[in-house]
């Protein structure tokens, strides 16, 4: 049922006079007549405000915002992204008045602070006026911008990396005033990573011609804000963060696995990995960027945690796969399948532990898509006896591609469903060329979902081939596969977000049906070290949740808070055990200069397991001392790793230092003792 804005007879009454003055004897034309409408509502809402009537006046704003598009907002976390009525919007003044309206009700809502229920509206809006809304409004403006871009562009589709550009001051202060008061929403809740990713954007997005003095006003100065040697989460704020919005915010603890037998598996990055019957499997991987390369194979057990045991290592030459690093694994009945870009898939026995490999081709008698048989730092999902693989890099596309292939496993037939392996022009109906993307399949097994990731636009550039610039840029869309429809739908990104990123670990828990995320990478928000260093990228530590809560209340993102947590790291795997819901990190890797190592290497990687606690039901919460984490944290001796940068309740070095570093477990001990020696002047 269409929300109308006018049953009240008085505003009725008003606004057809507004109108009859208007018009005069000329006939109303529907776009006018929406935007006079939309004037004088909000004039009303306007005045709600300077009376201090914050409730009311979000209330009406949102009325204005209906009336200019003859519709209800679509106040829905999962509705679709592209909206025909947004996309009609014309851009001088209907874009901006939209723009405006969102943000009027965004920050009268913040005003409130308790984020009070809202009157005078349908059942959905009521329902979802909150915080989680606060952030839906503000966010908004930038799925208006983006729907009239589409419109605007649709003869001629630009990449996403293009921003939509009106030589109009008033059209930037709206984006800008949308992405401040978000800005201040995510620093309060402790989203510091998507905090600053806001406010660094702010600080590009208007040009210098069309800068007014209102603009100027909110607009922040990079060079004097010292938030950018905030680190993500950062040890200094963890101790005092506390649930202060269910609705955006879970209580998580990460424990760092202490395993009953040292040894085995060594340190590594951009490796396979899957769980299958309670284990973890982890395959290939190299150590450093420079090497050493990594063909070996290991399980552990997850439940006993006692200990890696060596598996028979990839038999394939290296002469036909390059490097094992950024591919992955699925698992399909008791086979574990490997994809290179090679028609052969090499298929490991998980009972006989054996490989083997099958040849594939593809429908039609097409011709392969894949050049030179490689891809790699694609997504790839399996689901009902079919791989599904997106994304990915190729000798001939650095910057990513937006192919995605279907293999029927039983026939041996590779479908393409959508995309190219080399684009060459852009296209609305799916996501954009990438790699680096998370995926996973919902519980009902029917949608892939593609989330980030990265378009390597600086790699393009020092290949010489199409869409190089010397910045790449981090993706912030969601995108879902029909897999019975076979169409692409693009996403709400609603809540707590996580920073727009790439090479972040990603697991989808079917035991708690929810997804999981931590750490990544971005190469488009900078960051501050000691002595004034400046970092063009940013690593993250910071955990993130994608569900839907008891009730039914629609999935949205939530920020999990936790006062210890592994390294700063990308290319780390998350995995979930499914026979007992818990939830697993492995590995990665870091910038040797952003977190300090003795290596003399540009990064160095892990080989620590971590299990993620969550207080939610199923979560594994329960055996967690809440109270005596926070209490340690606060005082004082929840520390940083010296060698790894893990923080959490560390023991202090007991040799000649008194104390000065702290090590997490007799690993780090042993690998960073001669720097802390060197360092600290320290012996045993």
């Amino acid at each position: 049922m269409t929300f109308d804005p006018f049953a009240d007879p008085l505003i009725n009454g008003a606004m057809n006079d507004a109108m009859k003055q208007f018009y005069g004897d000329k006939a109303p034309d529907p776009a006018r007549t929406r935007l006079v409408k939309c004037t004088f509502i909000r004039d009303m809402a306007d005045k709600l405000v300077k009376e201090k009537k914050y409730k009311d006046a979000s209330a009406t704003y949102i009325m204005a915002a209906a009336a200019l598009i003859g519709r209800d907002l679509p106040i829905q976390p999962n509705g679709p992204f592209h909206l025909p009525e947004y996309e009609q919007l014309e851009p001088a003044m209907a874009l901006q008045d939209m723009m405006l309206c969102l943000n009027n009700t965004a920050e009268s809502l913040v005003k409130l602070r308790r984020y009070k229920e809202v009157g005078g509206l349908n059942p959905i809006v009521k329902a979802n006026i909150h915080k989680l809304q606060a952030l839906w409004f503000t966010s908004e403006v930038e799925v208006v911008v983006r729907n009239v871009q589409i419109e605007s562009t649709r003869a001629n589709p630009s990449f996403e990396w293009f921003d939509f550009s009106l030589q109009l001051s008033e059209f930037y202060l709206q984006r800008l005033r949308a992405r401040v008061t978000t800005e201040k929403i995510f620093r309060q809740l402790g989203n510091t990573g998507s905090a600053n990713e806001r406010n660094w954007h702010c600080t590009t997005l208007v040009p210098k011609h069309l800068e007014t003095p209102e603009i100027r006003k909110i607009h922040p100065i990079i060079q004097l804000n010292p938030i950018y040697k905030l680190r993500h989460p950062d040890p200094t704020l963890v101790a005092s963060l506390t649930v202060t919005d269910p609705t955006l915010q879970v209580l998580g603890s990460w424990q760092k696995v202490q395993l009953k037998k040292a040894g085995g598996i060594t340190s590594r990055m951009g490796f396979a990995s899957f769980v299958f019957e309670g284990h973890l499997y982890i395959m290939g991987g190299e150590k450093y960027l420079s090497g050493p390369l990594h063909r070996d194979f290991w399980y552990i057990d997850l439940s006993a945690l006692d200990e890696w045991r060596p598996l028979p290592g990839y038999p394939v030459p290296e002469y036909l796969t390059g490097k094992l690093t950024g591919y992955s694994m699925v698992v399909n009945g008791e086979c574990a399948y490997l994809f290179t870009g090679r028609k052969d898939v090499d298929v490991f026995h998980l009972r006989t532990h054996t490989w083997s490999s099958i040849r594939t081709s593809v429908e039609g008698s097409q011709p392969w898509p894949y050049p030179r048989e490689r891809i790699v730092d694609y997504a790839m999902q399996c689901v009902r006896g079919k791989i599904y693989v997106f994304g990915g890099t190729h000798d001939l596309s650095q910057v990513g591609c937006n192919l995605l292939m279907e293999l029927d496993i039983a026939s041996r037939t590779w479908t393409r469903l959508s995309g190219t392996a080399q684009p060459t022009r852009a296209s609305y109906a799916g996501p954009g060329p990438r790699s680096l993307a998370c995926s996973w399949v919902g519980k009902d097994q029917n949608t892939l979902y593609i989330l980030y990731g990265v378009a390597d636009r600086q790699a393009a550039m020092l290949a010489n081939q199409a869409h190089g610039a010397e910045n790449s840029y981090a993706n912030d869309d969601l995108w879902s596969w029909d897999i019975a429809a076979c169409t692409w739908t693009r996403r709400r990104l609603i809540g707590n977000t996580p920073a727009p990123r790439t090479e972040m670990a990603c697991t989808y828990n079917a035991a708690l049906d929810k997804v999981i995320t931590f750490g990544g990478y971005t190469p488009t928000c900078p960051s501050h070290f000691a002595r004034d260093t400046v970092f063009v990228f940013t690593y993250y530590g910071d955990t993130f949740m994608y569900g839907t809560d008891a009730g039914g209340a629609a999935a949205s993102w939530k920020h999990v808070l936790t006062r210890g947590f592994p390294t700063y790291r990308a290319q780390a795997q998350l995995v979930s055990d499914h026979t007992t819901g818990r939830t697993f990190l492995f590995g990665g890797y870091v910038n040797s200069e952003y977190v300090p190592s003795r290596s003399k290497e540009t990064s160095r990687s892990f080989a620590d397991l971590w299990e993620l606690r969550l207080s939610v039901p199923g979560g594994h919460f329960a055996d967690v001392d809440v109270e005596d984490e926070a209490r340690t944290a606060r005082a004082g001796p929840w520390q940083r790793c010296f060698t790894c940068g893990s923080a959490g309740p560390w023991k202090k070095c007991g040799g000649a230092c008194n104390g000065q570093a702290f090590f997490c477990d007799a690993r780090c001990l042993r690998d960073g003792w001669k720097e802390h020696k060197l360092k600290h002047k320290c012996s045993k």
